[in-house]
């Protein structure tokens, strides 16, 4: 196995879309029908990114080489990812079964890896490399909304009936893409095409996260979760961004708001959907986690939720039920 020109290798699948939240407000301009394939490149945080081949770009060797230095865990709990090629070095990540990593190295039965924010090595024996078969099983299609507001349509044509209305930045799941210029995808509201003119379609996999911390920075009690969240009003919402301050996307502002706590969160709104332990929304407390299609908020209590909602409005306080609720997720 070679180890080398890890820059293609990035470019292959490490190169990736943090798929996060949808835009608010999303009635203000016209619903389009839409087609092009736009891609914003950014490094995942943890859990689930997106991942978009330029597979255009290379060649069928160049391709097949890549993939050789690409493993997925397979493991029936998780596989820890530590600072050193040693069972005794501290534990920097976690992967989950079928999580995805780039092989930079090799040494007594470790692999050395990237994946995701975490680097560090991994028991070769639970990593499948060089797996292309193995690599397709595990990835899922996925299509962002590229326009503020997106007609899903029943059939794939602008005559056919409008099934839902989608917001900018959210998130589908591709169930087909067998009809030029349309796709269809899984919506809260049922099955429904829309066209690729503006959605960008791609990969996703499932990367390594970080341990979560034993020890919290302070109380985390939800009234000091939202207390401490209520402290951003008014910041910039920008997409893809973590900073709090600076500007932050939804899933990347609860994410930061519980860093706070010494609690990690995956950065990705759909992934956030699995963490914690899920409660039913009348029983949601202050500082649980309101998750939505594609968008992700901080339940304030009162029926309120806090939440970075969209390049107009940056952080700002809304009603809980302004969209479906999906889950609610409690992490304290």
């Amino acid at each position: 196995m070679k180890y080398r020109n890890k820059k293609a290798i990035a470019t292959l699948i490490v190169t990736t879309l943090i798929f996060t939240c949808g835009a608010t407000g999303v009635q203000a301009a016209p619903a389009a029908d839409l087609n092009i394939v736009g891609n914003v490149a950014a490094a995942p945080i943890s859990g689930v990114s997106l991942a978009v081949a330029q597979a255009n770009t290379q060649t069928a060797a160049e391709q097949a080489a890549l993939v050789q230095n690409m493993g997925v865990a397979q493991i029936d709990n998780y596989l820890n990812v530590r600072s050193e090629a040693s069972t005794d070095s501290e534990v920097v990540g976690i992967m989950k079964n079928n999580a995805v990593a780039e092989i930079t190295g090799a040494v007594d039965g470790w692999y050395q890896i990237t994946s995701g924010s975490v680097s560090g090595y991994v028991k070769a024996e639970y990593l499948a490399v060089g797996n292309q078969d193995l690599l397709n099983s595990v990835k899922t299609r996925m299509a962002q909304v590229n326009t503020e507001t997106l007609k899903v349509r029943s059939e794939a044509s602008t005559e056919a009936a409008v099934v839902t209305l989608v917001g900018q930045d959210q998130q589908l799941k591709v169930l087909d893409e067998q009809i030029p210029g349309w796709v269809k995808v899984e919506t809260a509201d049922g099955e429904g095409y829309i066209s690729t003119e503006f959605a960008s379609v791609a990969d996703m996999y499932q990367y390594a996260e970080k341990p979560q911390v034993s020890e919290q920075k302070e109380s985390s009690s939800g009234g000091s979760v939202t207390s401490y969240a209520l402290q951003f009003l008014g910041n910039p919402y920008v997409w893809g961004g973590t900073s709090l301050t600076k500007g932050v996307d939804c899933s990347g502002f609860v994410m930061q708001v519980y860093a706070h706590y010494g609690i990690s969160l995956p950065h990705s709104s759909s992934a956030l959907r699995g963490v914690g332990r899920g409660v039913s929304y009348s029983e949601a407390q202050p500082g649980d986690i309101i998750c939505y299609s594609g968008h992700v908020a901080i339940y304030l209590g009162g029926g309120k939720i806090v939440h970075a909602s969209n390049p107009k409005d940056g952080i700002k306080v809304s009603t809980a039920t302004y969209k479906k609720i999906l889950a609610v997720r409690r992490v304290m």
